[in-house]
Protein backbone atom coordinates (compact mmCIF):
# COMPACT_ATOMS: atom_id res chain seq x y z
CA UNK A 1 0.00 0.00 0.00
CA UNK A 2 1.33 3.16 -1.14
CA UNK A 3 1.81 6.45 1.46
CA UNK A 4 -0.45 9.53 0.38
CA UNK A 5 0.42 12.40 -1.60
CA UNK A 6 2.54 14.65 0.80
CA UNK A 7 0.77 18.12 1.16
CA UNK A 8 2.70 21.21 0.42
CA UNK A 9 3.78 23.09 3.33
CA UNK A 10 2.39 26.29 3.33
CA UNK A 11 4.78 29.39 3.22
CA UNK A 12 5.22 32.07 5.65
CA UNK A 13 2.16 34.28 4.47
CA UNK A 14 -0.14 31.03 4.92
CA UNK A 15 -0.01 30.06 1.17
CA UNK A 16 -0.20 26.90 -0.45
CA UNK A 17 1.57 26.88 -3.76
CA UNK A 18 0.57 24.47 -6.30
CA UNK A 19 3.88 22.08 -7.74
CA UNK A 20 3.13 22.88 -11.39
CA UNK A 21 2.93 26.98 -10.30
CA UNK A 22 5.56 27.10 -8.31
CA UNK A 23 7.85 25.40 -11.97
CA UNK A 24 5.78 27.76 -13.76
CA UNK A 25 6.67 31.05 -11.70
CA UNK A 26 10.48 29.54 -11.32
CA UNK A 27 10.84 29.55 -15.11
CA UNK A 28 9.53 32.44 -15.52
CA UNK A 29 11.68 34.66 -12.98
CA UNK A 30 14.45 32.87 -14.31
CA UNK A 31 13.31 33.63 -18.19
CA UNK A 32 12.93 37.60 -17.01
CA UNK A 33 16.33 37.96 -14.90
CA UNK A 34 18.18 36.46 -17.55
CA UNK A 35 16.86 38.42 -20.44
CA UNK A 36 17.42 41.56 -18.10
CA UNK A 37 21.29 40.35 -17.40
CA UNK A 38 21.79 40.49 -21.00
CA UNK A 39 20.35 43.91 -21.84
CA UNK A 40 21.92 45.41 -19.02
CA UNK A 41 25.26 45.86 -17.79
CA UNK A 42 27.63 43.48 -16.36
CA UNK A 43 27.01 44.08 -12.63
CA UNK A 44 23.46 42.16 -13.41
CA UNK A 45 24.75 38.88 -13.60
CA UNK A 46 25.74 38.61 -10.11
CA UNK A 47 21.35 39.15 -10.08
CA UNK A 48 21.60 35.51 -11.88
CA UNK A 49 23.59 33.78 -9.63
CA UNK A 50 22.00 35.01 -6.70
CA UNK A 51 18.91 33.37 -7.98
CA UNK A 52 20.25 30.11 -8.94
CA UNK A 53 21.38 29.92 -4.91
CA UNK A 54 18.71 30.99 -3.70
CA UNK A 55 16.45 28.55 -5.59
CA UNK A 56 18.64 25.43 -4.61
CA UNK A 57 18.44 26.80 -1.15
CA UNK A 58 14.75 26.72 -1.34
CA UNK A 59 13.43 29.46 -0.37
CA UNK A 60 9.84 30.87 -0.86
CA UNK A 61 9.28 31.63 -4.33
CA UNK A 62 7.43 34.46 -3.05
CA UNK A 63 10.20 36.14 -1.71
CA UNK A 64 12.78 35.09 -4.16
CA UNK A 65 10.96 37.04 -6.70
CA UNK A 66 10.46 39.80 -5.13
CA UNK A 67 14.09 40.19 -3.69
CA UNK A 68 15.09 39.78 -7.65
CA UNK A 69 12.73 42.20 -8.95
CA UNK A 70 13.83 45.13 -6.16
CA UNK A 71 17.89 43.33 -7.58
CA UNK A 72 17.09 43.89 -10.95
CA UNK A 73 15.23 47.81 -9.81
CA UNK A 74 18.59 48.70 -9.19
CA UNK A 75 20.78 47.88 -11.74
CA UNK A 76 18.12 49.48 -14.22
CA UNK A 77 17.92 52.40 -11.90
CA UNK A 78 21.96 52.67 -11.83
CA UNK A 79 21.96 52.27 -15.63
CA UNK A 80 19.82 55.42 -15.68
CA UNK A 81 22.43 57.30 -13.67
CA UNK A 82 20.52 56.77 -10.34
CA UNK A 83 22.74 55.65 -7.74
CA UNK A 84 22.09 52.79 -5.45
CA UNK A 85 22.51 54.97 -2.31
CA UNK A 86 19.53 57.13 -3.49
CA UNK A 87 16.83 57.04 -1.05
CA UNK A 88 14.98 53.45 -0.11
CA UNK A 89 11.88 54.56 -0.71
CA UNK A 90 12.68 55.22 -4.46
CA UNK A 91 14.75 51.79 -5.51
CA UNK A 92 12.12 49.89 -4.14
CA UNK A 93 9.14 51.17 -6.06
CA UNK A 94 7.88 49.55 -8.57
CA UNK A 95 6.60 50.73 -11.76
CA UNK A 96 3.67 49.10 -10.70
CA UNK A 97 3.68 51.07 -7.54
CA UNK A 98 3.63 54.57 -9.77
CA UNK A 99 0.27 56.02 -10.13
CA UNK A 100 0.79 59.36 -9.68
CA UNK A 101 2.45 62.37 -11.24
CA UNK A 102 3.96 62.89 -7.53
CA UNK A 103 5.56 59.60 -7.60
CA UNK A 104 6.49 60.37 -11.34
CA UNK A 105 8.37 63.86 -10.56
CA UNK A 106 10.30 61.69 -7.26
CA UNK A 107 12.07 59.25 -9.43
CA UNK A 108 12.96 62.40 -11.60
CA UNK A 109 13.94 64.25 -9.46
CA UNK A 110 16.23 61.51 -8.07
CA UNK A 111 17.84 60.82 -11.53
CA UNK A 112 18.65 64.17 -11.53
CA UNK A 113 20.23 64.80 -8.69
CA UNK A 114 22.35 61.49 -9.24
CA UNK A 115 23.97 62.92 -12.53
CA UNK A 116 24.44 66.03 -11.42
CA UNK A 117 26.53 64.63 -7.92
CA UNK A 118 30.04 66.34 -8.24
CA UNK A 119 31.65 63.56 -7.67
CA UNK A 120 30.31 61.30 -9.86
CA UNK A 121 32.46 60.43 -13.18
CA UNK A 122 31.34 62.12 -16.19
CA UNK A 123 30.07 59.26 -18.84
CA UNK A 124 31.50 59.72 -22.04
CA UNK A 125 29.20 57.12 -23.08
CA UNK A 126 25.66 57.38 -23.45
CA UNK A 127 24.07 54.53 -20.96
CA UNK A 128 21.50 53.22 -23.69
CA UNK A 129 24.70 52.45 -26.11
CA UNK A 130 24.92 48.78 -24.64
CA UNK A 131 21.19 48.04 -24.79
CA UNK A 132 20.92 49.68 -28.43
CA UNK A 133 23.99 47.64 -29.74
CA UNK A 134 21.69 44.45 -28.37
CA UNK A 135 18.91 45.48 -31.61
CA UNK A 136 21.08 45.55 -33.95
CA UNK A 137 22.16 42.51 -36.32
CA UNK A 138 25.46 42.69 -37.83
CA UNK A 139 24.62 44.17 -41.00
CA UNK A 140 23.20 47.11 -39.40
CA UNK A 141 26.25 47.18 -37.25
CA UNK A 142 28.47 47.48 -40.82
CA UNK A 143 25.77 50.01 -42.11
CA UNK A 144 26.40 52.21 -39.31
CA UNK A 145 30.53 51.81 -39.52
CA UNK A 146 30.37 52.64 -43.45
CA UNK A 147 28.09 55.70 -43.03
CA UNK A 148 30.40 57.05 -39.60
CA UNK A 149 33.32 56.70 -42.31
CA UNK A 150 32.20 57.46 -46.03
CA UNK A 151 29.28 60.41 -45.08
CA UNK A 152 26.18 60.93 -46.72
CA UNK A 153 25.46 58.51 -49.30
CA UNK A 154 22.90 59.17 -52.30
CA UNK A 155 19.68 57.27 -52.56
CA UNK A 156 16.83 58.08 -54.90
CA UNK A 157 12.78 58.04 -55.54
CA UNK A 158 11.40 56.72 -58.75
CA UNK A 159 8.22 58.61 -59.88
CA UNK A 160 5.60 58.96 -62.97
CA UNK A 161 6.21 62.00 -64.87
CA UNK A 162 3.55 64.56 -65.79
CA UNK A 163 3.40 68.09 -66.48
CA UNK A 164 5.05 70.36 -63.31
CA UNK A 165 4.55 67.15 -61.43
CA UNK A 166 0.65 67.24 -60.59
CA UNK A 167 -0.25 63.71 -60.08
CA UNK A 168 2.91 62.39 -59.93
CA UNK A 169 2.62 58.64 -58.16
CA UNK A 170 6.27 57.30 -56.32
CA UNK A 171 7.06 54.01 -58.27
CA UNK A 172 9.87 53.17 -55.93
CA UNK A 173 12.01 54.96 -52.90
CA UNK A 174 14.78 55.08 -51.31
CA UNK A 175 16.79 53.10 -53.72
CA UNK A 176 20.38 52.80 -52.59
CA UNK A 177 23.36 50.59 -52.29
CA UNK A 178 24.37 51.29 -48.52
CA UNK A 179 24.28 47.77 -48.00
CA UNK A 180 26.29 46.65 -50.90
CA UNK A 181 28.75 49.01 -50.27
CA UNK A 182 29.22 48.16 -46.63
CA UNK A 183 29.68 44.52 -47.08
CA UNK A 184 26.53 43.53 -45.74
CA UNK A 185 25.81 39.53 -45.89
CA UNK A 186 22.48 40.31 -46.75
CA UNK A 187 22.46 43.09 -48.97
CA UNK A 188 18.64 42.32 -50.45
CA UNK A 189 16.84 43.71 -46.74
CA UNK A 190 18.58 46.72 -46.55
CA UNK A 191 14.98 48.58 -46.11
CA UNK A 192 14.75 46.50 -43.22
CA UNK A 193 18.39 47.43 -41.77
CA UNK A 194 17.73 50.75 -42.43
CA UNK A 195 14.35 51.25 -40.58
CA UNK A 196 15.40 50.03 -37.68
CA UNK A 197 18.30 52.17 -37.34
CA UNK A 198 16.43 55.26 -38.33
CA UNK A 199 13.71 54.07 -35.48
CA UNK A 200 16.94 53.98 -32.92
CA UNK A 201 17.74 57.45 -33.94
CA UNK A 202 21.11 56.16 -35.65
CA UNK A 203 20.15 57.14 -39.19
CA UNK A 204 18.30 59.71 -40.86
CA UNK A 205 16.50 60.32 -44.32
CA UNK A 206 16.90 63.46 -46.35
CA UNK A 207 15.26 65.25 -49.24
CA UNK A 208 18.56 67.00 -49.96
CA UNK A 209 21.24 65.09 -52.06
CA UNK A 210 24.48 64.65 -51.66
CA UNK A 211 27.12 67.38 -52.99
CA UNK A 212 28.37 65.03 -55.62
CA UNK A 213 25.59 64.40 -58.11
CA UNK A 214 27.44 62.32 -60.47
CA UNK A 215 27.19 59.11 -57.79
CA UNK A 216 23.42 59.30 -58.67
CA UNK A 217 23.93 57.73 -61.68
CA UNK A 218 25.33 54.17 -60.55
CA UNK A 219 22.39 54.01 -57.95
CA UNK A 220 20.03 54.82 -61.37
CA UNK A 221 21.88 52.33 -63.42
CA UNK A 222 20.93 49.66 -60.70
CA UNK A 223 17.92 47.07 -61.95
CA UNK A 224 15.88 48.05 -58.48
CA UNK A 225 15.53 51.40 -60.37
CA UNK A 226 15.36 50.88 -64.15
CA UNK A 227 12.93 47.87 -63.39
CA UNK A 228 10.32 50.63 -61.90
CA UNK A 229 10.95 53.28 -64.55
CA UNK A 230 10.09 50.35 -67.32
CA UNK A 231 6.52 49.92 -66.02
CA UNK A 232 5.32 52.93 -66.84
CA UNK A 233 5.39 55.64 -70.18
CA UNK A 234 7.57 58.37 -68.70
CA UNK A 235 9.64 58.26 -65.30
CA UNK A 236 11.67 60.73 -63.58
CA UNK A 237 14.27 59.98 -60.60
CA UNK A 238 14.18 62.62 -57.11
CA UNK A 239 17.73 62.59 -56.02
CA UNK A 240 17.68 62.22 -51.89
CA UNK A 241 20.20 61.07 -49.16
CA UNK A 242 20.77 58.72 -46.20
CA UNK A 243 23.09 59.86 -43.31
CA UNK A 244 24.06 59.16 -39.91
CA UNK A 245 22.68 61.45 -37.13
CA UNK A 246 24.40 63.39 -34.82
CA UNK A 247 23.61 60.53 -31.93
CA UNK A 248 24.52 57.85 -34.61
CA UNK A 249 27.92 59.42 -34.50
CA UNK A 250 28.59 59.34 -31.41
CA UNK A 251 27.38 55.89 -30.97
CA UNK A 252 29.78 54.44 -33.38
CA UNK A 253 32.56 56.38 -32.16
CA UNK A 254 31.42 55.04 -28.68
CA UNK A 255 31.14 51.08 -30.18
CA UNK A 256 33.03 50.33 -32.88
CA UNK A 257 37.11 50.69 -33.99
CA UNK A 258 36.93 52.90 -36.82
CA UNK A 259 40.82 53.09 -37.13
CA UNK A 260 42.08 51.59 -40.32
CA UNK A 261 38.64 51.10 -42.12
CA UNK A 262 38.11 52.96 -45.46
CA UNK A 263 34.75 52.12 -46.14
CA UNK A 264 35.96 50.47 -49.71
CA UNK A 265 37.55 53.73 -50.62
CA UNK A 266 34.91 55.72 -50.08
CA UNK A 267 36.33 57.38 -46.77
CA UNK A 268 38.09 60.47 -49.44
CA UNK A 269 35.65 62.59 -51.35
CA UNK A 270 38.68 62.68 -53.47
CA UNK A 271 38.02 61.24 -56.99
CA UNK A 272 41.05 62.46 -58.67
CA UNK A 273 39.08 65.59 -60.78
CA UNK A 274 40.83 68.57 -62.13
CA UNK A 275 39.14 71.59 -61.66
CA UNK A 276 40.07 74.42 -64.06
CA UNK A 277 40.02 77.77 -62.28
CA UNK A 278 37.63 78.73 -59.99
CA UNK A 279 35.91 75.90 -59.97
CA UNK A 280 32.38 75.48 -58.46
CA UNK A 281 31.03 77.26 -55.33
CA UNK A 282 31.05 75.55 -52.08
CA UNK A 283 28.09 74.08 -50.96
CA UNK A 284 26.98 74.74 -47.64
CA UNK A 285 26.54 72.23 -45.59
CA UNK A 286 23.01 70.81 -45.26
CA UNK A 287 23.30 67.64 -42.96
CA UNK A 288 22.96 68.11 -38.97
Amino acid sequence: MTDPPREPEPTGNGYVPDAAEGIGVVRVAATVLWRAARSLTNGSLGAVRELAKELQAGEPITQIVDHQVTLVQSVVLHALGVENNQPAHILARSPRRITSERDLRALGNAMLKGSWRPESEPRTEHPAFAMMLQSLTPDEARILRFLAVAGPQPALDVRTKTPFGIGSERLAGGINLIAEMAGCTHPERDRHYLANLNRLGLVRFSSEPVTDRRRYAFVEAQPKATEPMERVRKARTVYRSIYLSLFGQQFCESCFDLAGYDAGGWASDDRGDKILGKGPRTPKKRHH
